[in-house]
C-alpha cells in the first residue's frame, strides 16, 4: 500500500512568514518570476518542507522517484544552486503550489465504473447571469453583482444592505414583527463566495453552489435557517434563543459557536466540523455532542452519526482561497474542482480509487491544477473548450 505524505514545517517562533505567503513566493519561484530580494527571502527562509514517512516501502520510493523525475522535467530553477537538501523542498513544494497533490493511496471501495457528472444535478441552480442572487419573501430576485452598495430592501422592520462586494446584512429594528415569516433566500452559483451577517449578528460564508434560507428577522424561540451546499458560521451568542442549521434529515443546534457544515447533494453525506465551542448534532432520532475538532459524518440512510476528530482548521481552508484535499478520490477532487470552475466532468478508464492529498490556491487557472495533478502519473486530463467557459468540460483518464 502506498502512503506518500507532505509535510509543512513553519517555525512559529520566527514568523517569518505564513503558510499561504510561503506557497505563493515558491509558486513565483518555480514560474521563474520571483527577484533578487525573494530568491533570498525563500531560501533563507525558516521555513522547510520535508518529506516524510515512517514506513517507506519499495513502491514509495518509486513514486517518489517518478514525481521527482517528472518535476525535473518541468522546472528550471533559473541557474540558482541548490544543494540536495533544498533542491527536494524545491520539488516537493513544486508539487504542492501546483497543487500536484501528493498523498497517494489504494483504497478498498466498491468501483462505481464510468461516470459523468453533469452541471445541474452536480452544482443546483445555476443563475442565469452566474451570479448570486438575493431572492426576498415576495419572491423578487436581487442579482448581487448587479447592484451598488447601500439598501436593496426593508423586510418586515429588517433592512438589508450590500456593504461591499461580496457581502450583505441585515439589521432588524423595533417594527420587525413577532409573528414575522419573511424568508429570504441567497444562493450562490459556481465560482461564487458570498458572506451574509444575519439579523442577529450571526455571520454565514456560503461556499460555491449553496443555497441558504433564512428570516429576514429572528423571531420566535429559535433561530433556523435551512442549508445546502457548504457553509461556515460563526453563530452570535444568544442562551435563550438556540441556532438551528436543518439539512434533509440532519439538524444542527448550537447557542453560540463557530462551525462548518458541507452539506452538497452530491456528496450523499453532511460532515459537521466544531471549531470552538459545541453544537448537538440531531440525525433520524440520533444525537451527538460536538467537542472542538470533532467532525460529525451523517448520511441520509443510516440512522448512525460518526464522530472523528480532525483539524477543524482544515475544514475552513475554501473561506481562505484554497482547496485542502485529504485521502479523496479523483472524484472528490474533481467534485470540488468542478463546483469553483463551473465544469461538467466525465470519467473515463478504469476509475481507480487511488488517494490524493494537498493544497492549491483558487485563484489560480484550472489549467495550472490539472497539470499539477498529472504530474503524479497517476491521472491524466483533457479540456474540451465549449462556446463560453460555463460549457467547459474535463475529460478524466486513468
Amino acid at each position: 500500500m502506498l502512503n506518500l505524505h507532505l509535510y509543512l514545517y513553519i517555525d512559529k517562533a520566527t514568523n517569518y512568514m505564513t503558510s499561504e505567503e510561503y506557497i505563493k513566493l515558491y509558486q513565483k519561484f518555480i514560474e521563474g518570476k520571483c527577484n533578487a530580494e525573494e530568491m533570498k527571502q525563500l531560501f533563507e527562509s525558516d521555513n522547510s518542507f520535508k518529506m516524510v514517512n515512517a514506513q517507506e516501502t519499495p513502491d514509495d520510493a518509486l513514486l517518489k522517484n517518478k514525481i521527482k523525475n517528472r518535476i525535473n522535467q518541468e522546472i528550471n530553477p533559473k541557474k540558482i544552486r541548490l544543494n540536495k537538501t533544498w533542491y527536494y523542498a524545491a520539488a516537493a513544494i513544486a508539487v504542492l503550489a501546483m497543487a500536484t497533490l501528493l498523498t497517494t493511496q489504494y483504497k478498498a471501495k466498491t468501483l462505481l465504473g464510468n461516470k459523468t457528472t453533469k452541471n445541474a444535478s452536480m452544482l443546483g441552480q445555476i443563475t442565469e447571469k452566474n451570479a448570486p442572487i438575493l431572492t426576498l419573501s415576495d419572491g423578487t430576485n436581487i442579482i448581487l453583482n448587479d447592484v451598488k452598495n447601500g439598501l436593496l430592501s426593508k423586510e418586515e422592520g429588517t433592512e438589508i444592505k450590500k456593504i461591499a462586494q461580496g457581502e450583505l446584512a441585515y439589521t432588524a429594528s423595533a417594527l420587525s414583527t413577532e409573528n414575522s415569516n419573511a424568508l429570504n433566500k441567497i444562493t450562490i452559483p459556481r465560482g461564487h463566495t458570498y458572506k451574509v451577517i444575519l439579523s442577529d449578528g450571526t455571520k454565514v460564508w456560503l461556499n460555491a453552489a449553496s443555497t441558504l434560507s433564512y428570516p429576514a428577522a429572528f423571531t420566535g424561540t429559535e433561530r433556523l435557517v435551512s442549508l445546502t451546499g457548504e457553509a461556515y458560521f460563526e453563530v452570535a451568542k444568544n442562551a435563550t434563543k438556540p441556532f438551528k442549521v436543518k439539512m434533509k434529515s440532519t439538524e444542527v443546534e448550537v447557542l453560540g459557536t463557530h462551525f462548518n457544515i458541507s452539506a452538497y447533494n452530491d456528496d450523499h453525506f453532511i460532515k459537521t466540523t466544531l471549531l470552538e465551542g459545541s453544537v448537538r448534532v440531531a440525525h433520524l432520532g440520533t444525537k451527538k455532542i460536538l467537542s472542538p475538532n470533532d467532525q460529525a459524518i451523517t448520511t441520509e440512510n443510516n440512522v448512525a452519526i460518526i464522530l472523528n476528530k480532525t483539524n477543524a482548521q482544515q475544514a475552513i481552508t475554501w473561506k481562505n482561497g484554497y482547496f485542502l484535499f485529504r485521502d479523496n478520490t479523483i472524484e472528490e477532487v474533481m467534485s470540488q474542482v468542478a463546483r469553483w470552475y463551473k465544469l461538467e466532468v466525465i470519467y473515463q478508464g478504469k476509475n481507480n480509487q487511488k488517494l490524493f492529498g494537498g493544497i492549491y490556491d483558487r485563484s489560480k487557472k484550472l489549467e495550472e491544477l490539472l497539470k499539477g495533478l498529472e504530474l503524479t502519473g497517476l491521472v491524466k486530463f483533457k479540456i474540451e473548450e465549449g462556446n463560453s467557459r460555463e460549457e467547459r468540460r474535463v475529460i478524466v483518464m486513468d
